[in-house]
């Protein structure tokens, strides 16, 4: 067993392949355990990621407005973030050049901007920077007019793991 094996790393492609080759981004979310509980969902609008977080009753955290909880906000902000990194990892252009470990989260900056309602949530996410071992990215989530978000998240990602990066040095 290597070291990375022991430590739990896992490479992209042990998340994104199977046997019949790349999982689709729309089944990304259906893996990791919390996205799927939100009935997350992710898909390509062009060539970006759209993300949707269904509205449930559940995700109300302040009944007398009502208002989405921000936890959750920040959670499919952080989620947006993170299938847009994936995605890009996989594309042709990018492998090799980026880290293709699961890009585990390294910090994430939340701007609340006003209430998310008892509705669908959309997100999207922009890449500023895709490197060798980190990633930043900006994630915005709105609800009926992509011009009024709800949120805003500054989300940095580790793409390669420490040994690996190490190896590299």
């Amino acid at each position: 067993m290597t070291t990375d094996e022991k430590r739990g790393d896992a490479r992209l492609d042990d998340m994104t392949r199977g046997e019949g080759g790349d999982i689709p981004l729309a089944e990304l979310f259906d893996r990791i355990p919390f996205a799927a509980r939100l009935g997350l969902r992710a898909a390509l609008d062009g060539k970006d990621v759209l993300c949707t977080m269904p509205f449930s009753a559940q995700l109300i955290g302040n009944p007398s407005l009502p208002a989405l909880h921000g936890g959750i906000v920040a959670t499919f902000l952080e989620a947006t973030a993170l299938a847009t990194v994936m995605h890009a990892q996989r594309a042709p252009e990018n492998y090799g050049r980026c880290g293709q470990d699961i890009p585990r989260v390294i910090s994430t900056t939340v701007d609340y901007l006003r209430p998310g309602g008892p509705r669908d949530t959309f997100g999207q996410a922009e890449i500023i920077r895709l490197g060798a071992r980190l990633s930043t990215v900006v994630a915005t989530v709105w609800q009926d007019n992509r011009d009024k978000p709800v949120a805003r998240a500054n989300c940095h990602f580790l793409v390669a793991a420490q040994s690996a990066a190490k190896k590299r040095n």
